[in-house]
């Protein structure tokens, strides 16, 4: 039968073990719990929102023991768990292997002994679950791997009686062996070792065995062994090592090692005769090592270490340990901060005696049972006695939980298991296996912590909204009575407390600072509907901090005037009072502007404004008015004080422009020039708007001259850079422009130049203004703008400005009339008015327009014909030579035209050799069957049939035409035809010769002469019309190119035929 049928049928029969008995589930007194009475859950519901469910009333216990329906085969000796894997030794001599993941599959491994009546006395388990060592009775140790099915002896080990090992940290899953391991014997002595598994028959799995150490006490075996290295350093490693009743510690370097070999890589120096790796650390303790002895009665002891974080592929260090001894249990904490090879890295180290128990014995006296093995959590120990299993607190060193294992007869418990990695408890008899469950150890854990006043790491443990709020209740009121008003304030903001008893608390106590801390941190933990709560709270902080910086005021001011200065010792150094006072004003007051910065929102504003007023804050008031964007307050202000340069400041901090508006004027009648910068500064102003502003401005007030007119500078920026044309900037820019007191035009002509012909500004008005202030160069300009060419010329020759009159001539580009007009205005000006006949002259040579003669008639009718006889004759000189230039051309005309008369002739006489196979290029009949065209591309026609094409691209006017002209040749032909039919009748009569009849021979003559020419007249136009080009290759081929090959008409036939 196998053992999974033989745990079937345990199953089915059941267990005859009676249900464990629980003695006590929870030693957490009433006081100690915190169940959220109705009063509280309204005090949380009012100061949160809601409120938790708290701590149930009957919580299930941390501890409770669970019988595992497995029934082993023979009695158990000796088992671990590693890993999620469970081991079990039996007294047969046979190992029982049972993955947790899958527990259905159990292996069962016989190991095949030398001496037959060796039993097995113990197992030890490597954390990841992969190395088994089994100790005998007899000195015969074996050595099982994960993946094996049959265990081998370690000869090297043979006669050696283990008693504890120390497993390798270092020892990863990727890896099969199981580096250095340090072994404890029941003689005292402690060996150092490495396991390899291997397949091969004749290598041995044990790579080298050295020992390293002895205590020199062979009656007291090593109960407990276990290594560590220091972290930050891989060389130096600490060694703890437990005897029934003494505690060694050893700490060191470890052997030697390279820079690029790993200290745990020398596996074989032991057989080449070297150190080994932990010999060099043992060898400095070779003579009075220092150890911790606890004398007892306890022929026995066990050791458990707790690592709060294992992980198989990571390393952690151990945190805590637990010894179980004779006079007690002994625990502390590890602490490897230590630099001192020789200091103690057991740190918070305490002696806990043992429980007492009312004894079995007929006296019923009270005594303290020592337990038979321990395990340490992170909050408990766990003791396990003959027939129970308790479990102790560490915090309190109360008893939490305590339970009867239930036994048969002969039944024994045998041990407890921890699998440290999975954190895992098992206790084992000698005929079945316990698992202890462990579930929330941390749950009440918080309570303790409270108790001692250790309220960060209460807090840590805290799960529920109730646990915090109970913390920090407690905190808060120990700190208040403590005098700790500002740190209790803190934690009074974290609680449930009713707000209104800790603000008054901290107003009997006149602690205003600690008030402030609470309302500060109370209104950080309002929902965001709490509107009315949070104004409330805001308004009293509002008042709070203007009495705080009123009161530090006036320690400042007292300060300073006391002769003597009274000084302060903060912080070890002498300071002055009053620096100490400025000091703290400063922090207040950039507190405040903070509050007012985060809550702004939240206060309502004509009480805040009354407020600060009522205390004078003036500076306070203007932040306050300046965060919430009541700038026309801070303008006011500043205005009232005359200080203009703040209140551009305030004014360009803001971006409404009705602002701007309103405020202006004032500022640019004061600071004109920053005035401007800030209106630059802004381009979403309206600059009419700001009309009002700048007539404010008087620029003859100022008294340095040189200065530019802040007015022109803005409204020039305004319309050259912004492009702003609004009729009425660009009237008042040339107002000012025009009214300036310096004659200088170049300004205001650069103004109406930069314009343009899309002009903005109203030309009547401009003209009118411009005349009014004598600018006379601009009113010319303006008159040409307006297209008065004539009142431009004379308005500068009346001035006597002959250049500007010149300049103004030539503008009408494409009236030359009015040009040559404006020139001779301009040259009788200078002939009659300045009778300068030299001016005149030279005049002539800068335009094209005027000749000596058209300005002779201005001359006097008594001139020397010395000062223009050079002009007259050059005159005549161009005269002749543009009549030699004209001869020469109609010479020219001359010989093209009797040119283009031989061409004609000679066009007539072209011809082209046609075949006789030739065919028409519509028709495809032969072409000399009817009359044709032959052009010179070679295509050849029917006369019809070219006809016929030309009709369906011709225009219809050039159709209509060729229908007249073919109707006037039929009829020319009939004509011709009846007279030639006449004289043919004539012709075969008997000639008489009468008088007259050789006249009218002759008019007939003339007549046909006539209708042949007439004729031919109609056959040339007619050719001209359908021959002009080739339909094939001519342009209406081309222009046909976006014409459908199926027209229209034939549409429907071609979609008849379609499928």
């Amino acid at each position: 039968m196998s053992l999974f049928d033989d745990f079937l049928e345990s199953t089915e029969a059941g267990h005859s073990h009676q249900t464990a008995t629980h003695i006590d589930t929870n030693a957490y007194t009433a006081e100690d719990r915190y169940i959220p009475t109705s009063e509280n859950a309204n005090t949380v519901r009012r100061e949160t929102g809601y409120v938790s469910t708290g701590l149930k009333k009957s919580e299930s216990s941390i501890f409770s023991l669970d019988y595992v329906q497995f029934q082993p085969p023979a009695n158990i000796v000796n088992m671990s768990v590693a890993n999620n894997v469970l081991v079990v030794a039996l007294d047969t001599f046979q190992i029982l292997r049972i993955d947790l993941d899958n527990p259905l599959e159990v292996e069962a491994i016989e190991i095949v002994r030398k001496s037959g009546d060796s039993k097995i006395t113990k197992i030890f388990f490597d954390p990841s679950g992969r190395h088994l060592i089994i100790a005998t009775d007899n000195g015969e140790n074996y050595y099982l791997y994960q993946k094996w099915r049959r265990a081998k002896q370690l000869s090297k080990l043979k006669g050696i009686s283990i008693a504890s090992i120390a497993w390798n940290k270092q020892a990863t899953m990727a890896e099969p062996s199981t580096r250095e391991i340090l072994i404890g014997t029941k003689d005292g002595l402690i060996y150092e070792t490495c396991l390899e598994p291997t397949d091969e028959f004749f290598r041995r799995e044990e790579k080298y065995l050295k020992q390293v150490y002895s205590i020199h006490e062979p009656a007291m075996p090593i109960t407990g062994l276990h290594f560590e290295q220091f972290p930050g350093d891989k060389r130096k490693f600490f060694v703890l090592v437990t005897t029934p009743t003494r505690m060694y510690q050893f700490i060191g370097l470890i052997g030697p090692s390279s820079d690029n070999q790993s200290p745990t890589g020398a596996m074989d120096i032991a057989e080449r005769g070297e150190t080994t790796l932990f010999e060099r650390l043992f060898s400095a303790y070779c003579v009075n090592p220092e150890f911790q002895e606890l004398p007892g009665q306890l022929s026995y002891s066990h050791i458990h270490l707790f690592t709060r974080f294992n992980e198989l592929h990571q390393q952690s260090v151990t945190h805590t340990f637990a010894w179980l001894t004779g006079p007690g249990i002994y625990y502390g904490n590890f602490s490897f901060a230590t630099r001192n090879m020789k200091e103690n890295v057991i740190d918070n180290s305490r002696l806990l005696q043992y429980p007492v128990t009312t004894s079995d014995n007929a006296l019923g006296q009270d005594v303290a049972e020592a337990p038979i093995r321990i395990a340490v959590t992170e909050f408990h120990f766990i003791l396990l006695y003959r027939n129970r299993i308790q479990a102790i607190c560490q915090l309190n060193d109360k008893i939490v939980y305590e339970e009867i294992v239930p036994l048969n007869r002969n039944e024994v418990i045998q041990g407890l298991a921890v699998d440290d990695t999975r954190k895992t408890y098992w206790i084992y008899t000698n005929s079945c296996i316990y698992e202890l469950l462990v579930q929330n150890e941390d749950r009440d854990v918080w309570k303790l912590y409270l108790l001692r006043k250790q309220y960060d790491t209460a807090l840590r443990y805290c799960r529920e909204l109730a646990q915090k709020d109970k913390v920090f209740t407690a905190q808060a009121r120990d700190c208040f009575q403590q005098r700790r008003y500002q740190m209790s304030a803190k934690y009074f903001a974290e609680s449930s407390v009713p707000f209104e008893e800790v603000a008054l608390k901290f107003v009997q106590s006149k602690e205003r600072d600690a008030l402030r801390i609470y309302l500060t941190s109370k209104l950080d933990r309002l929902r965001k509907n709490d509107r009315t709560q949070k104004t409330i709270i805001c308004m009293w902080l509002v008042e709070i901090y203007l009495a705080k910086l009123n009161e530090l005021e006036d320690l400042v001011s007292s300060s300073h005037n006391t002769s003597t200065g009274a000084s302060r010792i903060l912080n070890g150094n002498a300071l002055d009072s009053s620096a100490y006072f400025c000091k703290q004003q400063e922090d207040v007051k950039e507190e405040f502007k903070t509050f007012l910065e985060t809550y702004n929102g939240h206060l309502h504003k004509p009480t805040t404004y009354r407020l600060i007023a009522s205390h004078g804050r003036n500076s306070e008031m203007l932040y306050y008015a300046s965060l919430i964007g009541d700038f026309d307050r801070v303008i006011n202000h500043w205005i009232t004080e005359s200080n203009w340069s703040k209140a551009l400041e305030a004014l360009s901090k803001q971006a409404n422009p009705d602002t701007f508006y309103k405020f202006s004027p004032l500022l640019m009648e004061n600071m004109p020039y920053e005035a401007v910068n800030t209106w630059m500064k802004q381009e979403n102003l309206n600059a009419r708007l700001l009309i009002p502003a700048l007539l404010r401005y008087d620029h003859s007030a100022i008294a340095d001259k040189s200065l530019q007119n802040q007015a022109i500078r803005y409204l020039s920026y305004v319309v050259g850079s912004l492009g702003n044309t609004d009729p009425a900037i660009h009237n008042f820019l040339l107002t000012l422009y025009a009214t300036q007191p310096t004659p200088d035009e170049t300004a205001l002509l650069t103004f109406l130049r930069n314009e343009g012909r899309e002009m903005h500004y109203n030309l009547d008005y401009a003209l009118r203004l411009c005349s009014q202030n004598n600018r006379i160069q601009s009113c010319v300009h303006i008159y040409s703008q307006m297209g008065l060419y004539e009142e431009a010329v004379n308005l500068a020759l009346k001035h006597d400005d002959t250049e500007l009159a010149l300049a103004n001539a030539d503008k009408p580009e494409d009236d030359d009339t009015l040009r040559k007009r404006l020139w001779l205005s301009i040259a009788k000006y200078i002939v009659q008015q300045k009778r300068d006949i030299q001016t005149a002259m030279s005049f002539l040579k800068q335009t094209d327009l005027l000749k000596i003669e058209d300005i002779l008639p201005f001359f006097p009718d008594f001139v020397l014909i010395n000062d223009f006889k050079s002009e007259i004759c050059n005159a005549l000189e161009e005269y002749n030579i543009h009549i030699d230039e004209l001869k020469t051309e109609m010479d020219e005309a001359t010989k093209s035209a009797d040119n283009i008369r031989l061409d004609i002739r000679e066009l007539k006489s072209r011809f082209a050799v046609v075949k006789a196979i030739e065919k028409c290029c519509i028709c495809n009949f032969p072409l000399l069957t009817r009359q044709f065209y032959v052009f010179p591309c070679q295509h050849a026609f029917h006369a019809d049939c070219l006809l016929n094409k030309a009709t369906k691209y011709l225009p219809t006017r050039q159709i209509r035409r060729l229908a007249d002209l073919q109707e006037q040749l039929s009829s020319e032909i009939q004509s011709r035809e009846r007279l030639n039919l006449t004289k043919a009748e004539s012709g075969n009569a008997r000639p008489v010769i009468l008088p007259g009849d050789a006249t009218d021979a002759n008019r007939d003559l003339d007549e046909l002469k006539i209708m042949v020419a007439r004729t031919e007249r109609l056959k040339e136009e007619l050719d001209d019309i359908v021959a002009n080009e080739c339909p094939l290759c001519g342009e209406f081929m081309i222009d046909s190119i976006g014409q459908p090959f199926i027209a229209d008409e034939e549409l429907e036939m071609a979609l008849s035929w379609a499928i």
